[in-house]
This record gives C-alpha cells, structure tokens and sequence, in this order.
C-alpha cells in the first residue's frame, strides 16, 4: 500500500513537472506569435500598435532577444530626433534599453550598435554613447580590425559633440592601429581643416600654423599610400588656402 502512495506521488509530481514545461512551450509560442503581429504593424508604420505587441511578446517571454531588437526600432520609430520633448526623451530611452537589452543577448550584432549608436546621436547623448564604445573598445582590445573600428567610432562621437581634442586623440589611435589606411590619415587632415576653416582669425596665428601643418601632414601622407587619391589631394588644396 505505502509503496502505490508513493508511486502515486512520483506519477502526480511528474505531471506537475509536465505541465509546467508546456506551459512555458505555450508561453514562448504566443510570445513569438505576438512578436511577429508587431511586426506587421511595424511593417505598416504603426510603430505604436507594434511597441504594444513587441510589449506583450515580452510580457510573455522576457528572454526573447528579437523582441527586444524590434521594440527598440519601434521606439526609435516614435522619436523625433533632436526634440527635447517628455514624450520624445522617453521614447529615445525606450529605444536606447530595449537595444541595450538585445545586445547583451546578441554582443556581435554590428547593425543593433550601429542602431544603438544612431539612437544616441539623434538624441544628442554623446557622453553616453562614447561610454557605451569606450566599454566595448577595452573588452575587444586584442582584435586590431575592431580596434580599429571602435576608434573611428569613438573619434565620430567626439566630432559631433564639438570635442576637437578627444576626437583627434580617438582618430590618431584609429591611424596607429591602421598603419596602412590611407582614410585613417585623410580622416585626420580634414578634422585639422574643419577646425582651422571653422575657427577663422579666432584661432590664434601659431596654433593656426600647427594645425595647418598636422594636417597636411596626414593628408599627404594619405595621397602617397594611396595612387590618385583625389579627396586627399582636394583637401590639401584648401588646406594651402588656410
């Protein structure tokens, strides 16, 4: 008798155990099939009506990386870039941790960090994206070729945020890792042009002359690794101007 009470027990947890497993199979198939009606509607442009779904495939499944990914270009839908508004401001975060939250399921997804790095730029969070690329630049610090990359990455950001000094820093690094990239050399020179056409007489004489001469050192540079490099030539031509 004790030992059919016992296999009674074992029978019952079993299909306890069971039931719990389909469940989670039933979950995870209405998860997918809510993330695919979200995507329809962001197929449509109804980027409200897909952030629902995309919300509710979570809600059901919250270790669903495609859903993550697609929420975040939802959100990025919604944004207005450059708008201060609430409503915008929250929509950029949205966008911002849903793509962060993909990322850490999908580390060598290029298309979600270029993504991610738009976000940032249109929201005109520099800081936070040289944050996001300086953390990814220190754990991939043994890959030159993303080495490399990261660097121009990061000497971009700078750029748009008005940071001559780190964005010159991040591009020479870039032309370190890069001995051979003529762009890595002609990038500098046009940084030095844009910066002395940019500040006009309000650039002092001496620092004006260094600077002219820094680029025209990487530009030159550029040209003679590489046989008719037009854009590099053009851009010495302005830079004798100056």
């Amino acid at each position: 008798m004790r030992g059919y009470r016992r296999l009674l027990v074992l029978a019952v947890a079993a299909l306890g155990i069971a039931g719990t497993g389909c469940q989670g199979t039933v979950d995870h198939l209405k998860a997918n099939f809510a993330a695919k009606q979200g995507n329809d509607f962001y197929k449509a442009q109804d980027f409200q009506k897909a952030v629902e779904w995309y919300r509710y495939s979570l809600y059901l499944d919250p270790e669903l990386p495609i859903a993550y990914h697609n929420a975040g270009l939802a959100f990025m839908g919604l944004y207005k870039p450059g708008s201060k508004h609430p409503k915008d401001q929250y929509f950029s975060q949205q966008a911002i941790d849903n793509l962060t939250r993909y990322l850490s399921y999908q580390p060598d997804d290029e298309d979600g960090k270029n993504q991610l790095l738009t976000v940032y730029l249109q929201a005109e969070r520099y800081d936070d994206a040289a944050k996001f690329f300086e953390a990814e630049m220190k754990e991939r610090a043994g890959d030159p070729a993303v080495s490399a990359r990261l660097a121009q990455t990061l000497g971009m950001i700078y750029a748009k945020k008005g940071d001559f000094e780190s964005s010159l820093e991040w591009y020479k690094k870039r032309a370190e890792i890069d001995k051979d990239n003529p762009e890595a050399l002609y990038t500098i020179g046009v940084l030095c042009w844009d910066k002395v056409y940019h500040s006009g007489i309000t650039m002092e004489l001496d620092a004006r002359k260094q600077m002219v001469d820094m680029g025209l050192d990487y530009l030159q540079r550029a040209a003679d690794l590489r046989e008719d490099y037009f854009e590099a030539t053009s851009y010495i031509n302005l830079m004798y101007r100056e």
